[in-house]
């Protein structure tokens, strides 16, 4: 499993990294102190299956980068780890793709059974603070402002339409060119934004709100 973890603070990431080691000698982790170097890795061709982000980065900030994940269509599950307990930030990450939150004070036991649980398709949040759904019951606009509203990103949206044409994980994976545990995470979103339980009730629920 190939993890990347950007972050400013060198004596920070290198215990984020000796922590996230203990997932198993599978793990391998390239380390980025901004944008700029993070993304010199994805050119250069490396699919992360999980990103481990700071919000403040010299330059570019975390919210920044996840836009530019989202740009770039790089579909790579993304762990905001942050100082910050501030709801409205955690609100935002999730609402550009985040699938999880993880405060920098969390124990190495919390760090690694969030990451576990992301792997599996899990949000993780932190417990204290409550998460509201945006969904709303009525279209209010085209897919574009629609998937704003229901904090579905591009790579999610992504997803969603290979899932209308009937793809399975795999086939989604290979079409997209990531990781079919990225797929899963990705649809496991899709189904807590449109509160649904199945694939078929998804699609259903967002051909009905108008996101297809």
């Amino acid at each position: 499993m190939k993890i990347l973890i950007l972050d400013d603070h060198p004596l920070f990431a290198n215990a984020l990294s000796q922590i996230v080691l203990r997932l198993g000698n599978h793990v391998s982790i390239s380390l980025a102190i901004n944008t700029h170097e993070a993304f010199k890795f994805i050119e250069y061709g490396e699919n992360f299956d999980l990103i481990l982000l700071d919000l403040k980065l010299q330059g570019l900030d975390g919210f920044g980068f996840m836009r530019l994940l989202n740009k770039n269509l790089i579909s790579s599950p993304v762990i905001v780890v942050s100082a910050s307990h501030d709801p409205e930030n955690i609100q935002k990450a999730l609402g550009l793709g985040a699938v999880g939150f993880i405060h920098k004070s969390a124990s190495t036991e919390v760090i690694l059974d969030s990451i576990r649980r992301v792997m599996k398709g899990d949000l993780v949040t932190p417990k204290d603070v409550e998460f509201q759904n945006t969904k709303q019951k009525q279209s209010i606009g085209g897919p574009e402002q629609l998937t704003k509203e229901f904090g579905i990103s591009s790579r999610q949206y992504s997803v969603l339409q290979q899932v209308t044409n009937g793809l399975s994980n795999k086939e989604i994976a290979r079409e997209l060119g990531i990781c079919e545990s990225t797929v899963k995470t990705h649809i496991s979103q899709l189904f807590n934004a449109l509160a649904v339980q199945n694939r078929t009730a998804c699609v259903t629920e967002a051909q009905r709100l108008g996101l297809l």
